[in-house]
């Protein structure tokens, strides 16, 4: 075989050029996603160039080969989500409600919950119905119930004894104990994430700024402005935030200050379990990426969504609208990729679900 990739073969180039045009044409028959113009940054155009680095040095015909496959999906995607590539279990978020996915590939529907997330050592699972809110265990063992309307973002934080739940209902941030107990209002918000480690701090983004507030006293620790906050990310030292707003992201120190800039870019993200290192998903001007750091994991085109870690930090797990599928991402050293097809349809969705967590075993 390596022989033939140095053979120069007669019509090569018209062959490249015929791939070209139907890559051109498969990607304009997709549906549009309205973006918003901006300058090409640095950042950009380096990636572009190692890009364009990688064409000029793969065997010819192959890089070719490869941008077909990425423009309609992974090539080699099993036809259903027959396993996962580490330990836990993954919770997937459909039309038809929320899942959790064993390591083997076993599905169990969890109820009609709309968002749900795991406790912080992987035992529970707090889920969000339209107007309720519960904690359940992954066999889909109900503990409790909350009546509350519209109720969203349920986050679960604290230590393996002395817990606190968070949720949104509506635009009110509330608080209540892991056993269901002391439910009261915390403010205005429209995310929210608990700092790890042992004191209940609670990040808040509202109304231009983002504030971080000691749930257990009432004190706001500090406040600062940042428009626009969507989703928001601790690292597993509580030392960085990662902020996702409407014009991209902030990396802001955890006690409160400024650290890094807007990448107009960035869609989604997520910390390391461990570590300070996130992992991005990116626009770019051909479809999307996939960054661990500064290091290009995964390219295609068509946009990435969800961005999720495996509880061992070794996998990313990638969702892919345009070809339906779930993709693995081995987040360092060679690069490794694994992909399910048929996503929407194994969660009786008619939308491709989202990720709500990659819950580790208890």
């Amino acid at each position: 075989m390596r022989r033939l990739d140095r053979i120069d073969v007669p019509g090569e180039h018209e062959a490249r050029a015929r791939a070209w045009r139907l890559v051109l044409a498969a990607y304009a028959e997709r549906e549009p996603v309205p973006r918003q113009r901006r300058r090409a940054r640095p950042a950009l155009a380096l990636g572009l160039a190692a890009a364009l680095a990688a064409v000029a040095f793969t065997p010819p015909g192959r890089a070719v080969l490869e941008t077909v496959r990425d423009a309609i999906g992974i090539e080699s995607a099993e036809e259903a989500l027959f396993s996962l590539p580490a330990p836990g279990r993954l919770l997937v978020l459909s039309d038809g409600g929320a899942w959790a996915v064993a390591e083997d590939g076993a599905k169990r529907r969890l109820g009609d919950y709309r968002d749900a997330s795991c406790s912080p050592f992987g035992r529970f699972v707090v889920a969000a119905g339209e107007n309720e809110l519960a904690a359940l265990e992954l066999d889909g063992t109900v503990h409790w119930k909350l009546s509350r309307p519209d109720v969203g973002s349920p986050r679960w934080g604290g230590t393996l004894t002395d817990t606190r739940i968070a949720y949104l209902s509506g635009r009110t941030v509330r608080v209540v104990a892991g056993d269901g107990t002391g439910d009261r209002r915390l403010g205005q918000g429209q995310a929210i994430a608990w700092r790890p480690g042992p004191r209940h701090v609670l990040a808040i983004g509202a109304l231009g700024t983002l504030r971080a507030v000691d749930v257990d006293t009432g004190t706001i620790l500090w406040t600062l402005d940042v428009a626009g906050v969507r989703d928001l990310a601790w690292s597993a030292d509580g030392k960085f935030i990662l902020a996702l707003t409407r014009r991209g992201y902030e990396l802001l120190l955890g006690v409160g200050s400024h650290l890094a800039g807007i990448d107009a870019g960035v869609a989604a993200g997520a910390f390391a379990p461990r570590g300070r290192v996130p992992a991005l998903v990116r626009r770019t001007a051909g479809g999307s990426e996939v960054r661990v750091g500064r290091d290009l994991r995964f390219q295609g085109t068509g946009t990435f969504r969800d961005v999720l870690w495996s509880p061992d930090g070794r996998w990313l797990a990638v969702t892919w609208p345009e070809p339906d599928q779930l993709v693995f991402v081995r987040a360092s050293g060679p690069r490794k990729i694994e992909a399910a097809a048929n996503f929407s349809r194994q969660f009786e969705s008619t939308t491709l679900p989202r990720l709500g967590g990659w819950c580790p075993l208890p």
